[in-house]
């Protein structure tokens, strides 16, 4: 299992060899906690800035909200391995084992849920991102912007990650509920990007003169 103990160069051999895990599931999850991470970096900076201090009770809840959104995508990273394999190890079961039917419908709902908790996280930090654009150290705008665009790569790959599950799910009904879920959050990180993305950079110019 690829977590947060493993070193850069471990994971990248990993996801590059012919191997199922660590895959897109676990890559996608990793560039949010990386989007999370830039966010803070961009918060770190600002909160206490000398001249600034006005803007610290608004500061300081989205850095703590962005440093759980880091650890909950790290734990999904991992999980999504944990799923996957589950899936694999269900698929294999023999179709007369009476288990292998609600061993596979547990694991292919383990594997809908964690890219959609996935692509939550994302629009989340994309809505912090949206909150504090105008307070944050202009310095690190570039650093926000980073964030806000790998959030929503983040989202994007998330919901390809669903989909790619969902025609082994039965009930069209399923199907339609689960897809329209990853709409709605597609669709909303979509406005949150497209207003958040010439905001950073108006204030960019303005400020630094760009």
């Amino acid at each position: 299992m690829y977590d947060q103990s493993t070193t850069i160069g471990q994971f990248l051999q990993a996801a590059a060899a012919r191997q199922p895990t660590p895959g897109g599931g676990s890559v996608t999850a990793l560039a949010g906690a990386l989007a999370a991470a830039m966010g803070e970096m961009t918060l770190n900076y600002s909160v206490g800035r000398k001249g600034h201090e006005e803007f610290d009770d608004e500061l300081r809840p989205v850095l703590a909200e962005l440093t759980r959104a880091r650890e909950l995508l790290v734990r999904l990273m991992v999980e999504d391995q944990g799923v996957y394999e589950a899936m694999t190890a269900a698929r294999k079961l023999p179709e007369s084992n009476p288990e292998r039917q609600k061993r596979f419908d547990a694991a292919l709902l383990a594997c809908i849920r964690v890219p959609q908790a996935v692509a939550a996280t994302a629009v989340a930090i994309l809505e912090l991102v949206d909150r504090v654009t105008n307070f944050v150290n202009p310095h690190l705008l570039s650093d926000l912007a980073v964030c806000a665009d790998l959030a929503m790569a983040t989202t994007r790959c998330a919901v390809y990650n669903v989909r790619a599950n969902l025609p082994d799910l039965k009930e069209a009904a399923d199907r339609s509920t689960v897809e329209g879920s990853i709409r709605g959050l597609l669709t909303h990180a979509a406005t949150l990007i497209q207003r958040v993305a010439p905001r950073i950079w108006e204030r960019h110019e303005q400020e630094l003169g760009a």
